[in-house]
């Protein structure tokens, strides 16, 4: 998919996303390093390789079905598609790691066999996750663009949705957001906080660009499992539709979260507020990028 030109003016505007949005709420300090400091370390890994290509397969192979014909997708050759979607995010993946590998060979091959897995048993079972005779694909990849708090406009939460379908039978669009896992979400992935947040954003600024009810949208995850428990006495799913709680209430929550976000750390005229201190959380220090960089960040 091509990546999107976002149309936020830097020379006066700032954006912000869900990515920043997440990376405050666990640790207010390590967005301070990362966005004011500047002091972003990339580390790459092969769960993000692979949950980009697997994203990119799953929305061609939608894309072929909806805007041309189920006959067609039937032929798509994901396996090939996944394999090359693979060695070319790898590869921009290695540039970025100044070209130091991050994995080997058959782990490589392992994660492409996964993917190969979900999309064989995808497309057996389509039709229970996609109708092309009740639903209409509006798009792939649908840029949303929108300001957060009145007071401060400047400030643009930026982002991307994976899939946005519309149901003629009831007028109500929904939003799926597409997640790799390794054995899927267990009841604490389906309460975390975070990740609901992340669509009900969507579902928020989507009904306000459109300008319709808020009630009108619908969001759902999409938890596609690599390695799924397996069992003769009970089907095998490779896919989980997950639907979170998304009343008003929720709703009101989540974007209270994000407007704190916003007046904590933006002034009026869209600037970071430097002049504060941004409090250390040291229960996520075990996956921080900065767990070892005593210089800029120590327990003490």
């Amino acid at each position: 998919m091509p990546k999107h030109e976002w149309k936020v003016n830097y020379a006066y505007q700032k954006s912000i996303s869900y990515s920043q949005y997440s990376i405050y709420s666990q640790c207010n300090y390590r967005w301070y390093l990362e966005y004011i400091k500047k002091q972003r370390i990339f580390k790459p890994g092969i769960n993000l390789t692979f949950g980009t290509s697997f994203h990119e397969t799953l929305q061609e192979y939608l894309r072929i079905m909806f805007e041309e014909s189920v006959k067609k997708s039937e032929e798509f050759n994901y396996a090939e598609y996944l394999k090359e979607r693979m060695f070319i995010n790898y590869k921009e993946d290695l540039a970025n790691n100044k070209n130091e590998h991050f994995i080997k060979q058959e782990e490589f091959e392992s994660f492409i066999q996964d993917g190969e897995n979900i999309m064989d048993w995808l497309k057996k079972n389509r039709s229970k996750y996609f109708s092309t005779k009740s639903d209409k694909l509006i798009g792939i990849e649908i840029p949303i663009e929108q300001f957060v708090v009145d007071s401060i406009p400047n400030v643009i939460m930026i982002g991307s949705i994976d899939l946005i379908f519309y149901s003629k039978a009831t007028n109500k669009y929904t939003i799926i957001d597409i997640k790799t896992s390794t054995r899927g979400w267990n009841d604490d992935d389906k309460k975390d906080k975070l990740k609901i947040n992340q669509l009900l954003f969507y579902k928020s600024f989507y009904a306000r660009a459109l300008k319709i009810p808020v009630e009108n949208v619908e969001v759902k995850f999409l938890v596609v499992k690599r390695r799924p428990f397996i069992s003769e006495e009970f089907p095998t799913k490779w896919v989980q539709e997950i639907m979170p709680a998304q009343g008003t209430k929720k709703l009101k929550d989540a974007l209270s979260d994000l407007e704190s976000f916003v007046t904590n750390c933006f002034t009026p005229e869209a600037k970071y507020v430097e002049g504060k201190e941004y409090q250390k959380n040291f229960d996520g220090c075990k996956y921080c990028p900065f767990k070892d960089k005593d210089d800029l960040c120590t327990k003490k």
